[in-house]
């Protein structure tokens, strides 16, 4: 699963620097700004139209570290443009192009009319799609504001990226899967290593972190808080891809069953491996994440039990607690360097646990009530896209701006109660029909042997439904992402 070139690994890494530090140069030095845009939107043109799968992985390579899609963005009157609209924008150009003239060659020979034709979860991602549409006339139907309505809408539009998937991946294993593990790899390790980098800078008060911070807000990557345990909770929405790379690390390691082979090199290597992404997931302070890493590992030990046996599951505990171990011993290690000056080692990551009234969980329950009120009105079709609440939060960014704290949005924490208001119950049954489906392709066809990726895989998928509760990802490019090459990937007559 894990054969990697090292140098190009390296290389990839490098090219990710680069990218972040021009990222940081368009915020310190705005007039440069539309010069660099300009130039990735080049590139991205070029090489899509070259080839296909070059264009799409550098819109999964965005994905991967770009967050909310803002690493750059391109400001036309009031409105940024994101990178992300442009390299999907790019993308789809390229593939409608490219369909089309494989139609009017081929006809209904095309190689990409037969990868969508016969691929089996098609029709449960079609079943999505029309709740979708009707979500959006529902919007407009019901008078929301046209602005709201594309606001709340426009993330929905990545599920087009299904078709270049499928173009590229869904064909016998070809060197575009060892690409696809290559830069996912690469983009997983700059996440923790970007972790921690600011870790040690809040934890070092560097001259530079309120630049630093500064950015951080500018471009939505991330957010840097203070928490109850005097550490920074250092949150990246695109984290959710170090838990699967910490997945992917976890069921290579599965594989390595004799308790003899613990302390091989190789086990050893998968170990670390898997402490750097856990490190990422543990430093965010997310309980979101946290109570998704818990079911997604359960779900793993239930697996690992039901097709090998218990003596497994319980070294795949083991293998978990030395991984778990791994992590907290570089989050300290990155904390407490002494040099330039001696860092903060005041930590206690299960006050995090136990605090209950900070203003996000406050403001998240003052929301439930008035959230399930307002999906009684219409419980079937929903109130389609642009539906807003009005309720109070206890954000400080709320309060600052009103200091009432009654706040009216379209976008809400409960990230199921979110589709339910939108979409239905039809339609939120619908996405997790897709789900289901999903994870059903995960298990092993009669006669086969357990596959390791697959249930990586699936591990995932759950980690993403269970974090979706309370805090949404299901309706955002970074959960839709993640189901778009799950679900291309997991199936049975895919590469392993």
């Amino acid at each position: 699963m894990w054969n990697i070139n090292l140098g190009k690994l390296f290389k990839l890494l490098a090219l990710l620097l680069l990218v972040e530090v021009l990222s940081y140069l368009s915020f310190l030095f705005p007039d440069i700004s539309p010069y660099i845009f300009s130039a990735l939107a080049l590139v991205a043109l070029g090489l899509s139209f070259y080839r296909l799968e070059y264009g799409l992985l550098l819109v999964l390579a965005e994905l991967f570290v770009g967050s909310m899609g803002h690493l750059f963005y391109f400001t036309v009157g009031s409105y940024q443009v994101p990178l992300r609209i442009v390299l999907w924008g790019i993308v789809l150009l390229a593939y409608v192009i490219k369909f089309i003239g494989q139609l009017i060659k081929e006809k209904s020979q095309s190689a990409y009319w037969q990868k969508i034709k016969n691929w089996p979860l098609l029709k449960y991602f079609l079943l999505l799609f029309l709740f979708i549409i009707i979500a959006l006339l529902n919007g407009l139907l019901h008078g929301h504001g046209f602005m709201t309505i594309f606001s709340d809408f426009n993330a929905w539009l990545y599920f087009l990226l299904l078709f270049p998937v499928l173009a590229v991946y869904r064909q016998p294993a070809t060197e575009v899967f060892s690409h696809l593990r290559l830069v996912f790899l690469a983009s997983a390790l700059w996440l923790s290593l970007e972790t921690l980098f600011i870790l040690f800078a809040f934890t070092h008060n560097l001259s530079f972190t309120p630049d630093i911070y500064a950015w951080l807000r500018r471009t939505i990557v991330g957010e840097v808080t203070p928490t109850l345990s005097g550490w920074p909770r250092i949150f990246i929405q695109s984290q959710i891809y170090s838990a699967l790379a910490f997945f992917l690390v976890f069921w290579s390691g599965r594989s390595v069953t004799p308790v003899r082979k613990f302390f091989s090199r190789q086990n050893l290597l998968l170990i670390a491996a898997a402490a750097w992404f856990l490190s990422a997931i543990l430093i965010s302070f997310s309980r979101s994440f946290w109570v998704g890493l818990a079911a997604a590992l359960l779900f793993a030990l239930i697996l690992i039990k039901r097709f090998y046996n218990f003596s497994a599951a319980l070294r795949a505990v083991f293998w978990l607690l030395a991984s778990g171990a791994g992590a907290f011993l570089i989050i300290y290690l990155v904390a407490i360097f002494p040099y330039p000056t001696p860092g903060a080692f005041n930590a206690d990551f299960l006050s995090r646990l136990k605090s209950q009234n900070d203003a996000a969980v406050a403001s998240r329950w003052s929301l439930w009530p008035v959230l399930l009120k307002q999906i009684e009105r219409e419980p079937f079709l929903g109130q389609g896209f642009g539906a807003t609440v009005t309720y109070y939060s206890r954000d400080p960014r709320v309060l600052q701006q009103n200091p009432s704290g009654l706040y009216t949005t379209y976008a809400f924490e409960w990230g199921y109660l979110d589709l339910w208001l939108k979409l239905g119950i039809f339609g939120l049954l619908a996405y997790l029909f897709l789900l289901f489906k999903i994870m059903v392709y995960s298990w092993p066809k009669k006669g086969a042997g357990p596959n390791n990726l697959a249930f990586a895989l699936a591990t995932g998928v759950i980690f993403l439904a269970v974090t979706n509760i309370f805090t949404p990802f299901l309706n955002h490019p970074l959960g839709i992402g993640f189901l778009l090459l799950s679900s291309c990937l997991i199936l049975a007559d895919r590469v392993y």
